[in-house]
């Protein structure tokens, strides 16, 4: 019987350039597969404000898009049932325009209109509820979006805002604004976790439930503050002191995840106490009001935001800032998103927290050709695994300032757009006025650096929910918060390593829950398998292979797949199966192909890997030679080294 995987030493096929084939016969159009969906872009909702107490407090206002859920709350590859989706949206709103993702359509999206279901009251105010009902096929569209370990969700649309749209005085439609509504997909290999209940004599259920690495807190109301208090005014202080009753006070960082996810933002960071000097933030400490005298942040993670090391690295960094005004110290004028607490179009090195550039992408120099001439400036990709850039590491306090290196800031912010960081076409120059900025200006305008360092990160993920959440929910946010907290081996396709990557190991991320009495409540010691994890028999919609499918190879490798058709999902007779790996960075020509014919529902696919990166692998079947590709899912990341 056929394997699945085979490893054979040895180059058996060259595929880079070329459309190989498995045997001889029709040769299906391959040009014409359809290209992979752009994952949406990943939106910080870090206040301007880090001080809690400082931050204005304000009520939601009409129609703004409060929080969603969708059902099964994790989804598997192979959904075959109704997918139910419930949104809230703040105010008396009898419709909605919803604009459903359809990454193969020459649009990107169909456009819905969504009726209210009903309603609810929060605080006196009305909220208004849609309740839509999709059928598990819809996946066949989502999952052409890149997934996989690295990035466990898919975007089934956008939800235009209410009275974005309209008409100013002078009669020109603005433009609406959109939020994103996504949906959690977990892989078919999710190892299952030991879960413990946490009961309480006040209660005639669990209070909180956990496993080694998240913790479950019951809190009703979770989020509904912010109807009178502000988009990102969530009950922080009720939840801690929830936690701290069951859970040790040993975490620099609590990071709270809704079950009904919010509407705008991936992700947020506050924090709770500043006393480093010279990073230009101010002293404070609010330890007291949360019940600790250890944390120093919280942060408030949206639907499968968590499972993003993006998104996770990025939070964190906001403990140190990017608060330096460092635009207003080279006298120019900040711009892009936040650029009060991110930072500025630089070149110099790259940034995980960018006002202007997301971490893919940094400003080279390129110097002149001609004797006397002018050096250049370029966007240029950035090498993987990105790292934080030398000022974040001196903000941290892991870099002395003469490790600094000058920087040189663009005078035209704006020149590569707006909001929020984008990751500009590579070589897209970047001109203007400049300065060069070295870290003694820095010091004379914020004052030399000093206070603590970390060598160790800790952090709690917390799922907050109105009830406990199922096994498979803590599976799912369980093994990514374990994810989060391993030095290697958790890369995404696009670059994003570890925290201890990112700080170039000079510290480590621990997220182990550790409970409040271990002799009342037991300590789980559980280590799943995060680091390359295999991608599972069923991750591809509509396919089922033999083995788990590996997602590290070696160069010159081949790699022999075999497995049949799921006919539950893609019912019909299909001829031909073809797989395309896609090199990240690499132009998408320059993607390979290679082609199977499928005899009694079953194939056998030989891929020999000869190039170094990172891959996304998809899957296509054809009813014959002509016939028009049906896609299956874009999965990410597959390494070969």
């Amino acid at each position: 019987m056929l394997r699945s995987c085979v490893l054979v030493t040895g180059l058996a096929l060259a595929l880079f350039g070329a459309t190989p084939r498995s045997e001889q016969g029709p040769v299906v159009r391959v040009g014409s597969l359809p290209i992979a969906g752009e994952r949406p872009g990943f939106i910080c909702g870090t206040p301007a404000e880090s001080r809690p107490g400082l931050r204005p407090l304000s009520p939601l206002a009409a129609n703004s898009p409060l929080a969603y859920d969708h059902f099964p709350r994790i989804l598997t590859p192979n959904e075959a049932g109704t997918i139910r989706v419930v949104a809230e949206v703040v105010g008396d709103v009898p419709a909605v325009v919803f604009r459903r993702n359809v990454p193969s359509l020459p649009t990107g999206y169909v456009s819905e209109n969504w009726s209210r279901a009903t309603t609810r009251s929060v605080g006196g105010r009305l909220v208004s509820v849609f309740d839509q009902s999709y059928p598990g096929s819809i996946l066949a569209d989502l999952l052409l979006y890149p997934h996989g370990h690295d990035f466990p969700q898919v975007p089934l649309g956008r939800l235009e805002v209410p009275g974005s749209g309209v008409t100013d005085p002078n009669g020109t439609l603005s433009s609406p604004s959109f939020v994103t509504v996504w949906l959690k997909v977990a892989p078919a290999s999710l190892p299952a976790s030991i879960v413990g209940l946490v009961n309480s004599s006040a209660s005639s259920g669990p209070v909180a439930q956990y496993a080694s690495h998240v913790v479950n807190l019951v809190l009703p109301g979770f989020g509904d503050a912010r109807m009178s208090n502000g988009g990102q005014a969530f009950e922080f202080k009720r939840a801690a002191a929830a936690f701290y009753r069951h859970f040790a006070d040993v975490y620099h960082t609590l990071s709270f995840v809704p079950r009904r996810s919010p509407f705008g933002y991936a992700a947020f960071n506050i924090n709770v106490t500043n006393d480093v000097r010279g990073i230009g933030s101010a002293l404070f400490n609010e330890q007291a009001a949360y019940g600790s005298r250890m944390l120093r942040s919280v942060q408030l993670y949206a639907a499968g935001f968590p499972g993003q090391h993006e998104t996770t690295v990025h939070q964190i960094a906001h403990q140190w800032g990017d608060e330096t005004n460092l635009a207003g110290i080279a006298g120019a004028v900040a711009a892009g998103y936040q650029p009060a607490r991110h930072s500025p179009l630089l070149q110099g090195g790259t940034t995980l927290i960018g006002a202007v550039l997301k971490g893919t992408r940094e400003v080279e120099r390129v110097p002149s050709t001609v004797v006397g001439g002018t050096d250049t400036f370029q966007i240029k990709r950035t090498t993987a695994p990105i790292t934080f850039h030398p000022l974040q590491l001196y903000r941290m306090g892991f870099l002395e300032p003469a490790a600094i290196p000058d920087v040189t800031v663009f005078a035209d912010q704006a020149q590569l757009g707006g909001a929020p960081p984008s990751a500009p076409t590579v070589t897209t120059p970047v001109v203007g006025v400049r300065k060069s900025v070295d870290i003694n200006e820095i010091m004379a305008a914020l004052g030399p650096r000093s206070g603590p360092s970390f060598s160790e990160w800790r952090v709690a993920f917390v799922v907050v929910s109105e009830e406990p959440v199922s096994k498979r929910e803590m599976d799912y946010y369980n093994f990514y918060a374990q994810r989060a907290a391993v030095a290697a081996g958790t890369r995404s396709y696009d670059g994003f390593g570890s925290f201890s990557e990112a700080t170039g190991n000079r510290t480590i991320l621990r997220t182990n829950v550790d409970p409040l009495d271990p002799g009342v409540t037991q300590k789980i010691a559980q280590t799943l398998a995060v680091g390359y994890p295999s991608f599972g028999v069923r991750d591809w919609r509509g396919l089922v292979f033999d083995t788990v499918v590996p997602s590290r190879v070696q160069s010159g490798s081949t790699l022999v797949l075999t497995g049949r058709i799921d006919q539950e999902i893609l019912t019909g007779n299909y001829r031909f199966l073809v797989l395309r790996v896609a090199r990240y960075g690499a132009l998408p020509s320059a993607a390979t192909t290679v082609q199977t014919t499928v005899r009694g529902g079953r194939f056998v696919v030989p891929l020999s890997l000869v190039q170094p990166g990172a891959y996304a692998i998809d899957a296509f079947v054809f009813v014959d030679a002509d016939g028009p590709a049906i896609p299956t899912s874009v999965l990410t990341p597959l390494f070969v080294e």
